[in-house]
């Protein structure tokens, strides 16, 4: 993957707060940046499914998921026993 550029302008006081939260994360300015747009992007994607999910509730017998429990509780048992990396 290609990293692309950014040029970002920021007012100073929001400048010296993100540099001493990167400092006190050990991480650069750059890396603390890329992980707020992802948990923006993440909540977003959250806040997306849930809308959704709330239209399938609409309809009892659509909401039904019961069906999906054992394939479920499959992945997350076979992932409880996998090695930690």
């Amino acid at each position: 993957m290609t990293a692309k550029t950014l040029t970002l302008r920021l007012p100073p006081d929001l400048h010296k707060k993100a540099t001493a939260l990167a400092a006190q994360r050990a991480v650069s300015l750059n890396r603390l940046v890329q992980e707020g747009l992802e948990l923006l992007q993440q909540a977003h994607e959250q806040e997306r499914l849930y809308e959704e999910f709330g239209l399938i509730g609409g309809d009892e017998a659509e909401a039904d998921v019961s069906f999906a429990e054992a394939a479920q509780a499959e992945v997350v048992l076979s992932h409880d026993l996998m090695p930690p990396k």
